[in-house]
């Protein structure tokens, strides 16, 4: 068993163990509910600070270990093992985090891998690491944030993949064509996708056996990732779609919070009573533009997420930038929470190679380039899940792999 570090796991980022599951089951079976800007768990605030891994429930960055494993060429896709699952729950405990949001454990349309491969045609082989990641966050103490669709062509589908199916002949290329817009005013798209909500949140999960929509580890649907209209930053997701589609997953999960994940604070969708949770993507970090999320958002009372930031801030003075960009997150009361992006592990069971992606923000625990970050990063999800400090010399946790599981 390999260790990503020399000393051990401090207490209080201790790996779950099947005792510690049970008498935790109080906790771990309790939704995170909102007060006004607060976010609550057991009667006490609860903030949501994590990491992105997009990737939990369709990956692209790995071959295949054997003929016989699902492969899907054209976008390279393939199932992450659980072994990969399990060791990025436990990294994220070690960080100090509480939550995770990952597009493809809510995104998976138009390859055959896909939970939907074709429209209302079910692969219920895809539910499989799904199931094991909500499972697995569980196991860990940690929450899950889920978005529903992604505004770009990527392997995993999205948006363009209803227009298809719809009979509109785009791809992300057209993203300026204005019947990008079907996807939002067309009766037909909007009820197929309620229909692939339905499908998603109705799975029942045979390590808890509990539907999604039951299940409280996952404890906030996103409308989707950087949602837009045909003109890049236009902000242009009627509020009627936002509304139909909260109703829609209120009706399924009315305890879970609903995140509206317009790229951009969207000042119309304040009127959407459904809405929990208003977010905003930044690359790289800006407290300027923060301030003007948070200004934009003073006349609502409802809480702000910051759901994608580049960690790697701007070049020589990357840790100053990010250091000064959580303390921003950290003054502020209507901040509950944030995830970078993001987060890759190994590529279990090989305990030796890191799993690597091209966008240039991939952060590695144990890898040693990214250790300084990672130490900032574990001090404000600390100073925000906690309220407590870490010294600059701390050692970070340890985390084994392959992870430990408990069944």
């Amino acid at each position: 068993m390999k260790l990503l570090t020399l000393l051990p796991l401090l207490a209080s980022t201790s790996l779950a163990c099947a005792g510690t599951i049970k008498q935790q089951d109080d906790i771990r079976s309790l939704p995170i509910t909102r007060n006004g800007t607060t976010l609550i768990l057991n009667k006490k605030p609860w903030k949501a600070v994590g990491a992105n891994v997009y990737w939990l429930g369709l990956d692209e960055n790995v071959s295949p270990r054997s003929p016989d494993q699902p492969y899907y060429a054209p976008t390279k896709a393939t199932y992450p093992t659980q072994g990969r699952i399990t060791e990025i729950m436990a990294v994220v405990k070690a960080m100090g985090g509480t939550m995770i949001r990952s597009h493809t454990l809510g995104i998976s349309v138009g390859n055959p891998l896909s939970l939907w491969p074709a429209p209302d045609q079910t692969n219920e082989a895809a539910f499989a690491p799904i199931d094991w990641a909500v499972y697995q966050a569980r196991v860990y103490g940690l929450r899950l944030m889920v978005p529903l669709i992604d505004n770009f062509d990527y392997y995993h589908g999205g948006k363009y993949t209803f227009l298809r199916w719809a009979g509109f002949n785009l791809t992300g290329k057209e993203s300026s064509n204005p019947q990008v817009q079907q996807f939002y005013n067309n009766k037909t798209i909007v009820n197929m996708v309620k229909r692939y909500i339905s499908v998603l949140l109705t799975h029942k999960n045979p390590y808890t056996n509990l539907t999604y929509a039951e299940d409280p580890t996952i404890f906030a649907i996103e409308t989707g990732n950087e949602l837009n209209g045909p003109v890049w930053g236009d902000m242009n997701v009627p509020t009627k779609w936002v509304r139909e589609i909260g109703q829609h997953v209120k009706g399924l999960a009315p305890r879970k919070l609903f995140v509206d994940g317009t790229y951009g604070v969207n000042r119309t969708h304040f009127a959407v009573d459904e809405v929990d949770i208003f977010s905003n993507h930044y690359y790289p970090v800006s407290i300027d533009k923060l301030k003007k999320d948070l200004n934009t958002l003073s006349t609502v009372d409802k809480p702000y997420f910051a759901g994608e930031y580049g960690w790697l801030g701007n070049a020589a003075s990357a840790d100053a930038n990010l250091t000064a960009w959580f303390r921003e997150l950290e003054a502020s009361p209507k901040v509950i929470g944030d995830t970078f992006w993001s987060l890759f592990g190994h590529n279990v069971p090989d305990c030796d190679t890191f799993v690597e992606h091209s966008d240039g923000f991939t952060m590695q625990y144990g890898n040693p380039a990214h250790a300084a970050q990672i130490k900032l990063v574990r001090q404000h999800f600390v100073k925000m899940s906690k309220g407590l400090s870490i010294a600059d010399d701390e050692t970070l946790p340890s985390v084994p792999c392959p992870a430990p599981t408990a069944r």
